[in-house]
């Protein structure tokens, strides 16, 4: 016990004020840098020492400077950040999705889909009217056009989110590689953790860089004894200390599928979570099922209006018919190339004259079942060829060609139970099979009187255009029992929903993380305030303790001038 160790004890407490003001100092400057952990000095006493009977204390020491983190806080934020920007981003994709098919400009699928059936329906009130036979024709390939056009679209919409994976993947690595970096700095400026002290600047950029991170995708972050972290993807490690597993996008398989693998062991990365998952989800589930339901709207329109169309009679009968369907001749019919598959059954050719007139009828049967006397697409070709009158062939690009060999006859389709003429392409009101392939039927841009008004003969009734007027709105059994009407109304109903219920997760996500934000800033945040009060305390310990040095002196001074 002495002056000296008064003097030593003040002395201590000095160094820890400065340095408490210089933590202070630092926590103020940066009270507005996005990313700054708040800072605090750790004070400690070092043991006491024994004189006689007395045990005295030491004073003072700085002991460390940390973080103020609360790891379960931010992991939890991490978390929320990347459900929230995987949310963000899906109701992004639902809101330009939804854009296209609300059909919000007035020239959508739906008002082309009731255009198109208000001309069948004026058609049908003035069957010998041009005018409105153009009018159906254009109607009819108005309709195709915005069917491609919506397809077109969406499928670009596909496009821009496969080719994000990439971009997401390379900022990803990017980060990851960064990660890797920051741990191994972090571990030699602390000594793997031999330190008390945090490398706090350098913690700080390993947190924004997390943070960043854990939007593109879901994270599962340990620290560790060393004091760097290991970041986890779906079980698999993706960064541990120094070492980074790469990432890349595959496209081995068809267009807009790419599937993120790790580049060391090739497997799929388990994605759960962040902008990724939005991208794959949206590529895949929600613009898949968009294209899937234009495909089925362009089917069912092909496959129904054909099928009615193709057993009607336009004004004449044909002198050459083309179908627009390739088709392999050798190959058993279920195999060919049809548009759909055929049944068993038959359907009729008629010859008549230039005027209609009725000259002769001759079935065509379609044979199904049994191999060896099952027909193909050359046995039927040539049972039609058979007839007197016409001549059949197949194309070498493979479509069906009937022709008139006797000037002034003609010839028309009906009665057909086996869906061959539809599914063959001829005498068709549209061509294709898809969305990305509909069309009006060539022919009829042509000439329209070939638009087919009777089933029963040239000018004999009016049931053809009669059949395909509501067409649009009839049951099909394939379908469940849904028409084309209301199968595209699924479609939009389902995406309307998905959209409102996907509003709502989102708004609900986003408080969610700003209630985690509003903590995690309560913990790391600088308060001014605080720090002023702070900043005050070390001030007046280092006036008291420059005091007590001085009265040591004085005391000493005394004792050495006796």
């Amino acid at each position: 016990m002495s002056l000296f160790g008064t003097i030593n004890n003040s002395a201590g407490a000095l160094q820890t004020a400065q340095i408490g003001l210089q933590v202070i100092g630092n926590n103020i400057a940066n009270a507005n840098t996005e990313g700054y952990i708040r800072q605090e000095l750790i004070q400690t006493t070092p043991a006491p020492s024994r004189i006689g009977n007395l045990v005295l204390g030491q004073g003072v020491r700085a002991a460390a400077v940390v973080q103020k983190v609360d790891q379960a806080v931010l992991e939890r934020l991490w978390g929320a950040t990347s459900d929230l920007a995987a949310a963000t981003l899906r109701q992004k994709t639902l809101g330009d999705v939804e854009s296209l098919l609300n059909d919000l400009n007035g020239a959508g699928l739906s008002d082309d889909l009731i255009s198109f059936n208000e001309s069948l329906h004026d058609l049908a009130t003035e069957p010998n009217d041009p005018s409105l036979r153009t009018n159906v024709i254009q109607s009819a390939e108005s309709l195709s056009s915005e069917i491609k056009r919506t397809y077109a679209t969406a499928r670009s919409y596909q496009t821009d989110l496969d080719a994000s994976l990439g971009d997401t993947v390379d900022r990803i690595n990017s980060l990851t590689t960064k990660l890797g970096d920051l741990n191994v700095r972090i571990m030699t400026i602390e000594g793997g953790r031999a330190l008390a002290s945090d490398a706090t600047g350098l913690r700080d950029e390993r947190y924004r860089t997390l943070d960043e991170l854990s939007q593109l995708i879901k994270l599962n972050v340990e620290e560790q004894a060393s004091g760097s972290v290991t970041v986890l993807v779906g079980g698999d490690y993706l960064v541990a200390e120094n070492n980074v597993r790469e990432l890349y996008v595959s496209h081995e398989r068809e267009v807009n599928s790419g599937k993120v693998l790790f580049v060391d062991n090739e497997a799929e990365v388990q994605i759960l979570g962040g902008e990724l998952k939005a991208m794959t989800e949206g590529r895949d589930s929600l613009l898949g099922g968009v294209l899937d339901g234009l495909d089925q709207l362009a089917a069912d329109l092909i496959r129904e209006f054909n099928t009615v169309h193709s057993q009607g009679q336009g004004k004449f009968g044909f002198e050459s018919l083309t179908g627009t369907v390739a088709l392999d001749d050798r190959a058993a019919l279920d195999q060919a190339g049809l548009t759909w598959p055929v049944e068993g059954g038959s359907f009729d050719i008629s010859l008549v004259d230039e005027s209609g007139a009725h000259i002769s009828r001759h079935r065509i049967d379609v044979r199904k079942g049994n191999p060896q006397t099952a027909s193909n697409v050359s046995s039927i070709v040539s049972d039609i060829d058979a007839i007197d009158g016409i001549r059949a062939e197949v194309l070498p690009s493979g479509e069906i060609q009937i022709s008139s060999d006797v000037p002034g006859v003609r010839f028309t389709f009906g009665e057909d139970t086996s869906g061959f003429v539809a599914a063959a392409g001829l005498n068709t009101m549209f061509a294709g099979s898809s969305a990305e392939t509909i069309a009006i039927n060539s022919l009829l841009k042509t000439q329209p009187e070939m638009l087919a008004i009777s089933a029963g003969g040239i000018g004999a009734d009016t049931n053809t255009i009669t059949s395909l007027v509501d067409l649009i709105d009839q049951p099909i059994t394939r379908n469940g029992g849904e028409s084309i009407r209301e199968s595209y109304s699924s479609v939009i109903s389902h995406l309307s929903q998905s959209a409102a219920n996907q509003k709502a997760s989102t708004q609900g996500l986003q408080q969610y993380y700003s209630t985690l934000q509003s903590e995690n800033m309560a913990i790391t945040g600088v308060n001014i305030d605080e720090e002023a009060i702070k900043m005050i305390g070390y001030q007046r310990a280092f006036q008291a303790s420059s005091r007590v040095i001085s009265v040591a002196s004085e005391m000493l001074d005394i004792l050495t001038n006796l």
